[in-house]
């Protein structure tokens, strides 16, 4: 079936949405109902597909959209400074989340450390304060919610989680690879991509004199960025993920037409990311991890640590928000799965963690997808009958 693992993985991601509809399963993530339907056709379950070569390159490009999209997704006026003081600030109430959940984070990861269920304190560090940025954004346009100081609010928390965790994950693969000069190479990344800011801040006006259907000019820029800034990226030994999160924010900051950003997210969302989501669970093992008893211990624990270390963003929001649109923020920010997947490759490449512990953490990343926007939808219809 190796011949055949890119048509039945096409096949899937067609299928997957029918049966979602079909058995009105419309408020599960996709990219969960993804990675399940991987499960079912993958190694746990009827082993029908095994990745090859080409799969597994469309997958990593996949990925690397899937954060290219997440950084197009950050509304950059939120960050320019009030000139009213009594204005109300996203930035300022989402920093203060992120701040709490990374606090929270290193007391979580501390605890598993002495603890000895967990001995990669960092790793854990970086688990923990990460956010499913994508799936938070596309449940935020679901519900009406983007456009809304609570939702930037929201999605500037989830930026911060995903952004500054990149950040983090770069430098300690850096170190531990002991490749010293990837951390002092790590600003290239930031220059290269305000020099590609500067180079092409106006070129949309240039590009809507000689665009063409068969030229599409905008997504030849985007692809551009994206490759320019991640292979930079890999080439000083930092995350390529990184790089396409940069990307991302830089194609926003051009300021693209909202077509431009409709054709690239139908791209993303319509080939790349669903075989990179599929390709998660087809590779996910769970009938090995059943059998590991250390392993299986881990997903509990993982569990519990992802709602504890987002639990704080309650008190942050609670002054602008009210107490029931607080607890709604700190359970959606629970969810996680977009970073956890490459922080766990990147563990599994540098021998920290073994493939079952990958597997247990990867499933308690899925649970969290399944409970937390089910939850999240809930307690925001109660407070709009409420009100």
């Amino acid at each position: 079936m190796e011949k055949f693992a890119l048509l039945i993985v096409l096949f899937a991601a067609l299928a997957t949405p029918l049966i979602t509809a079909r058995f009105h399963l419309t408020r599960m993530p996709t990219a969960i109902s993804e990675i399940i339907m991987g499960i079912i056709i993958g190694k746990t379950g009827f082993n029908i597909v095994r990745p090859d070569v080409s799969v597994q390159y469309i997958a990593d490009l996949g990925v690397i959209m899937l954060i290219f999209l997440g950084g197009m997704e950050i509304d950059f006026s939120l960050l320019e400074p009030k000139k009213n003081k009594e204005d109300f600030s996203p930035l300022g109430t989402a920093f203060a989340g992120f701040t709490s959940i990374f606090i929270m984070s290193i007391i979580l990861s501390g605890i598993l450390y002495f603890t000895g269920i967990f001995n990669q304190f960092i790793l854990a560090v970086i688990l923990f304060s990460t956010i499913a940025l994508g799936v938070i954004i596309s449940l935020l346009k679901e519900v009406g919610l983007l456009d809304t100081k609570y939702g930037q609010t929201i999605l500037l928390t989830s930026a911060f989680g995903e952004f500054i965790p990149l950040v983090g994950l770069t430098i300690y693969s850096a170190v531990k690879q002991q490749h010293y000069i990837s951390v002092l190479g790590l600003p290239v990344i930031f220059l290269i991509a305000i020099v590609l800011l500067h180079r092409f801040n106006r070129v949309y006006v240039f590009f809507e004199k000689i665009d063409k259907s068969t030229t599409q000019l905008d997504i030849r820029l985007a692809f551009f960025l994206i490759f320019v800034l991640v292979t930079f990226a890999e080439q000083i030994g930092a995350e390529s993920i990184l790089g396409a999160f940069l990307a991302g924010a830089v194609m926003k900051l051009l300021k693209p037409k909202p077509d431009t950003e409709a054709k690239l997210s139908s791209m993303g969302y319509g080939f790349f990311i669903p075989v990179f989501f599929i390709t998660t669970g087809v590779n996910l093992n769970l009938r090995k991890l059943f059998t590991n008893k250390e392993a299986l211990m881990l997903i509990p624990i993982f569990l519990v640590a992802f709602l504890l270390s987002k639990a704080i963003v309650y008190f942050a929001f609670r002054k602008q928000f009210g107490n029931r649109y607080s607890v709604a923020a700190a359970i959606l920010t629970s969810t996680t799965i977009t970073l956890v997947l490459p922080i766990l490759q990147v563990g599994r490449n540098l021998k920290l963690i073994t493939t079952a512990q990958s597997g247990a953490i990867t499933l308690a990343a899925i649970i969290t997808c399944l409970i937390c926007p089910i939850l999240f939808n809930k307690i925001l219809s109660r407070q709009k009958e409420a009100e």
